[in-house]
């Protein structure tokens, strides 16, 4: 697949790529994202692009994005929003088509306008080291080719283009370092641009010497992408491989860098000095007792509330359940964290069970005064990004139940009850 978007570049690389194609035995598919952010001039683009590709005979698809939309819900510029959306819909159609690869029309400027953006906003080497030629399905087969000879190529070629009026809107900061700081920095060294590309392409060695030695500290410690991190395998890692695990665990939540601004933030947290840090693209990073925890932040609404089953099973989702069954007299056993004995007496039917919310209170089993469910649960050393995913079951009002955690004093069973309304968790909660 080839991502044309009517502009210089990527006709240029149509072009390349067609040549190419008898020989090498490659089916072409056109791919066209329209960013909605231009609107009649995007139509143009479209229209352009599909009557072209018509006019050789390949296959055209087009795809309409909201980017304002996506980058005022997520808070990114548009330029990020944009990349963001276009990259996950190309992604989806080499998956949905079938296709071995998506060539991308990026150059050698582009590469120093990304390096030089990277080092204006304070990135580490992850960013300094540029766009790679190739990640995943995407390749950039101009990416040392300079603009300057895809024009005159163009020129020879007699190819038709349209221009991007947004390429000379200074509101894009990747416009104002090509039309303003490379200029600048060209009267200083003439071939700045080259010397930022042989740095690039240095780091980008740099980088993966270090992601092989990272990854060889994954295997040994047995860490795999996951939402906890506990804290005694992250105590054997110097505070630079650190940072750069927890760098490479968003890069593939996310698929994007973080800023130096945003790795210095990380290194504040492992240090001790920060208890949470919000990271771009809806993440976070959040100490807690035995480790650490990175993911999207907690959500309140877990599931929604539910009537339980007596007798029966009521399911919660995500692998939770709660058994309910009854008991004439006190049944024998012990209860434990994950089986509560609750006085039939005591409880008013029918029972609830909801995600335990801010400013609930109850009476922790042993204890004779309310304490906030938000108190036990930091006693309880309960990860901030658990607490609201767990459940409660409720008797009219009141909890009678911390599910996985502790009955409340008021509704317990005894030796003198006359029936016990046994539950048990079904699934970890911890």
């Amino acid at each position: 697949g080839v991502a044309v978007s009517g502009g210089v570049d990527s006709m240029v690389l149509l072009d390349v790529l067609e040549g190419l194609s008898e020989e090498k035995g490659w089916e072409l598919y056109v791919l066209h994202v329209e960013h909605g952010i231009r609107q009649e001039e995007s139509l143009r683009d479209e229209a352009f692009v599909k009557g072209l590709s018509l006019s050789k005979g390949l296959p055209f698809f087009s795809w309409k994005v909201d980017v304002p939309f996506y980058a005022r819900k997520y808070k990114l510029s548009l330029e990020e929003a944009a990349r963001d959306l276009r990259y996950a819909l190309l992604e989806e159609a080499a998956v949905s088509l079938g296709l071995d690869a998506v060539a991308l029309g990026h150059t050698a400027d582009d590469q120093v306008e990304t390096v030089l953006l990277a080092l204006l906003r304070g990135a580490g080497l992850k960013g300094l080291k540029g766009m790679p030629p190739k990640r995943g399905v995407f390749v950039r087969p101009l990416i040392k080719v300079w603009r300057k000879e895809i024009e005159e190529y163009a020129k020879q070629r007699g190819i038709r283009f349209v221009e991007d009026s947004t390429n000379f809107n200074p509101s894009f900061l990747r416009n104002r370092v090509r039309l303003e700081l490379l200029p600048k920095l060209e009267s200083f060294n003439p071939r700045i641009k080259e010397r930022i590309l042989e740095m690039s392409e240095v780091l980008r060695e740099e980088d993966e010497a270090l992601d092989w030695i990272l990854q060889t500290h994954l295997e040994t410690l047995g860490i795999t992408f996951a939402q906890e991190l506990p804290e005694e395998v992250l105590i054997k890692l110097p505070m630079g491989l650190k940072v750069r695990l927890m760098a490479h665990l968003y890069e593939k939540a996310t698929g994007r860098g973080l800023s130096y601004r945003h790795l210095l933030a990380i290194k504040g947290l492992l240090e001790g000095r920060y208890q949470r840090v919000d990271l771009p693209g809806g993440m976070c990073l959040e100490r807690f007792h035995g480790g650490l925890y990175f993911g999207p932040p907690p959500s309140f609404e877990a599931f929604e509330e539910k009537t339980l089953k007596v007798p029966g099973v009521t399911e919660l989702g995500q692998g939770l359940a709660i058994e309910a069954e009854v008991f004439e007299g006190y049944p024998p056993e012990k209860p434990g964290p994950d089986i509560a004995y609750l006085d039939w007496d005591s409880v008013s039917f029918p029972l609830k069970v909801r995600p335990s919310k801010l400013g609930d209170r109850f009476v922790p089993l042993g204890l004779k005064g309310k304490k906030k469910l938000h108190d036990f649960f930091v006693d309880m050393k309960v990860p901030r990004h658990k607490r609201w995913s767990v459940p409660v079951v409720v008797s009219g009002q009141e909890i009678c139940w911390v599910v996985g955690f502790r009955v409340d004093d008021r509704f317990k069973a005894s030796p003198s009850s006359r029936k016990t309304l046994v539950l048990k968790l079904k699934g970890g909660i911890r």
